[in-house]
């Protein structure tokens, strides 16, 4: 078995590289963002009524599937995966990832997604709290600027961002999530000393990809003892 673990602050492309990692070296992907989302969809339908939200977790209402570069996030029997992404989710989720219930059932559930597979994970914490035993960690990331125009292209759907006033909101809800998740008390975001850096903001997505992909090749060479 072999975990490979990305994490870094949002929009620095953790969720893309390493899916495209997942299939160009056959892992399994697993989304703990997707995870955080899930909870902030329950949240959200909760009307942010933190009681509700606790005793819903509990009850173990929200389920995950991971099946190599996909992730489905399902809320009592129905699949939520495409509201993930809302501008009311991006606006609540580091939030709700600062509430320490909530870190501690996903990081149950990230362990327990693992198994006995070889997979790589990507999320803010997952080096130093969730699998600091990896084989491989690294930290991405890129300039604040960079990172939302291309969250804005995300949400867009475009090849270049075209509203300024919307660009605006984007990179100030990232500035307020980069605040939240690197004070937050319970598992704050940080780069694991032994993890790998990639800075992205100049760096072509094929490059970093083959970095990446090159570290799993070194890795398995040596467990083979090859």
């Amino acid at each position: 078995m072999m975990i490979v673990v990305i994490d870094g602050p949002a929009g620095a492309g953790k969720s893309s590289t390493a899916q495209a990692v997942a299939r160009r070296a056959g892992l399994d992907y697993i989304d703990s963002g997707a995870m955080y989302r899930g909870f902030t969809v329950l949240f959200n339908e909760l009307r942010h009524d933190k009681e509700a939200f606790f005793d819903a977790i509990e009850q173990e209402r929200l389920y995950f599937e991971f099946d190599r570069d996909v992730s489905r996030v399902f809320l009592d029997g129905r699949e939520i995966t495409d509201q993930l992404r809302d501008p009311e989710v991006n606006n609540q989720v580091s939030v709700v990832a600062a509430m320490p219930q909530v870190r501690e059932q996903i990081t149950r559930e990230l362990r327990k997604a693992v198994g006995n597979s070889d997979c790589i994970a990507e999320g803010r914490d997952l080096g130093t709290v969730v699998f600091p035993n990896a084989e491989l960690k690294f930290f991405l990331t890129a300039d604040l600027e960079e990172r939302a125009r291309r969250r804005h292209l995300e949400m867009a759907g475009k090849d270049e961002p075209s509203d300024s006033e919307e660009f605006q909101g984007v990179l100030e809800n990232l500035q307020q999530r980069d605040s939240i998740d690197s004070s937050r008390k319970e598992a704050p975001l940080q780069k694991a000393e032994d993890a790998i850096e990639l800075d992205t903001t100049s760096l072509s997505f094929d490059r970093q990809v083959a970095r990446i992909i090159e570290a799993i090749e070194r890795v398995r060479a040596y467990q083979s003892g090859s």
